[in-house]
């Protein structure tokens, strides 16, 4: 009977018997091998693409509705039809934008992929496991390095064919309401592939929270918090009196990173550069902390 022998790891520069890449491969085989996290990605990506599509038939209703019987104006009884260009103008001024139909799902994705990634490293806290993925990365932060990556590569991915594929079932949607939206349509582009960008940088917030609460339920409370409760919140602050107040809400995550996905300038509004910069202000206002804290604190 003859054996096998197992080459043994190459060992690292600097000696610890694992390099950075293997902390990756490693990550990644823990992230794609449970069942849970495949199911959940696959939900995901259908929830996103059904709400983009409802949202397509919904924002064709509008601008169908606005071109019949259009909007009431101010002093008058009644409303005056519109044509198809100033429909749309009048929706993108509610902030129905026919640019942004690929991505209308996003706040369910940002949702799902934020709490797992909350529990990619709260629920190794939870059981222990955390000891041993130290054990085989003592120097710490390349674990968490490399669990940032996986999550952020495939958070945008996801996000990127999620929005591509409402893109393309959108279009004959919107056909049927005589709207036409293409590639070529200011915003379109855009939005997709910062979509992308909107829902890493939340799958990134979201695992370090896990880091720092070490807590699968506290950490995607605070997530839900963040991004959903803090902007009823503040919106409240605007019925204080003094201007200040009625300005406070475009600086939560949540608007931030909204209108970072948006074109162009609005009246008494955060510039969609100033959003994207506040947005990636908040992820290093609690990623620092929890690469601090992880290399820190005992597990």
């Amino acid at each position: 009977m003859s054996t096998t022998t197992m080459p043994a790891p190459s060992a690292a520069p600097g000696g610890t018997g694992l390099t950075f890449l293997g902390v990756l491969r490693s990550e990644w085989i823990k992230f794609r091998s449970l069942r849970s996290t495949q199911l959940l990605l696959l939900f995901t990506f259908v929830a996103v693409v059904g709400v983009g599509t409802i949202a397509a038939f919904l924002r064709g209703t509008i601008i169908d509705q606005l071109m019949k019987f259009g909007a009431e104006r101010p002093g008058a009884g009644g409303g005056h039809t519109m044509t198809m260009d100033q429909a749309v103008a009048a929706a993108g001024a509610q902030g129905i934008n026919i640019y942004g139909t690929p991505i209308a799902g996003l706040q369910l994705g940002i949702l799902v992929l934020g709490a797992l990634a909350v529990l990619l490293i709260a629920s190794e806290f939870g059981t222990g496991m955390i000891r041993s993925t130290m054990t085989a990365v003592p120097t710490r932060l390349p674990a968490f390095f490399a669990k940032a990556i996986v999550l952020v590569v495939v958070s945008y991915v996801l996000t990127l064919v999620a929005a591509f594929v409402t893109f393309l079932i959108s279009i004959p949607i919107l056909h049927g309401y005589g709207i036409e939206m293409s590639l070529g349509m200011d915003g379109v582009v855009y939005s997709i592939f910062m979509g992308g960008v909107y829902v890493a940088g939340v799958a990134l917030t979201g695992l370090s929270l896990g880091t720092l609460i070490r807590s699968s339920a506290g950490g995607i409370i605070v997530l839900v918090a963040l991004f959903f409760l803090l902007e009823i919140g503040t919106s409240l602050l605007g019925l204080v009196p003094g201007d200040f107040w009625k300005y406070v809400g475009q600086y939560v995550p949540s608007v931030a990173g909204g209108r970072m996905l948006e074109i162009g300038d609005k009246a008494a509004f955060i510039s969609p550069l100033s959003g994207g910069l506040i947005f990636l202000g908040w992820i290093v206002l609690v990623t620092v902390p929890a690469i601090i804290t992880l290399k820190t604190r005992d597990v």
